[in-house]
């Protein structure tokens, strides 16, 4: 007599535990994305009522205050920005930026005028070098150094020193990155 089993006939997995597992699952789902979307309305509401008061704030702060002349408004406001920039431009680290250009600068370079424009990020630096080429070494070095950006030979041009020294005059433009 021979006996065989046959395991392929008796279920394994109980469907009736697997099913609620899935319908417990997307229910706690649901109840989390109902959560999550009342959360980003709330968030939309608090949203516009802060821009509605920051546009009240804007529109309170525009205007002169009561009392005051408009020439008097005007002279405040003018040394307000005075002050502002006088900040501004102290808050700006000069030193830390001295030693970038000058950790950035090659042998045989020398720099006449550093130059801040408007807003102190971008820089202007004129100078002096035995020949283009170190110029050109200026430039690779003020790239390779990341702490410049936007860097553009505006000028250069020949200078003759003397009957045998030659050199050359260059301006270039660059912005500091700011750290």
């Amino acid at each position: 007599m021979r006996f065989t089993i046959n395991l392929a006939t008796r279920p394994y997995l109980d469907q009736f535990r697997v099913k609620q597992a899935c319908i417990g699952s997307l229910v706690l789902l649901l109840a989390l994305l109902a959560w999550n979307g009342s959360r980003i309305a709330r968030d939309m509401g608090e949203v516009s009522r802060l821009a509605a008061e920051n546009a009240a704030m804007e529109a309170r702060l525009g205007s002169r205050p009561a009392g005051v002349s408009e020439k008097e408004n005007s002279r405040l406001l003018a040394s307000i920005r005075f002050y502002n920039e006088i900040i501004e431009r102290r808050s700006r680290n000069w030193l830390g930026l001295l030693d970038q250009v000058e950790s950035a600068t090659p042998e045989g370079v020398a720099l006449a005028a550093l130059t801040p424009e408007k807003g102190g990020a971008e820089l202007k630096l004129e100078g002096r070098a035995k020949n283009f080429g170190t110029v050109r070494s200026y430039l690779e070095r003020l790239e390779d150094s990341h702490a410049f950006d936007d860097i553009l030979l505006l000028s250069h041009r020949d200078l003759a020193l003397g009957e045998k020294t030659r050199g050359v005059q260059f301006t270039i433009s660059c912005r500091a990155v700011s750290r």
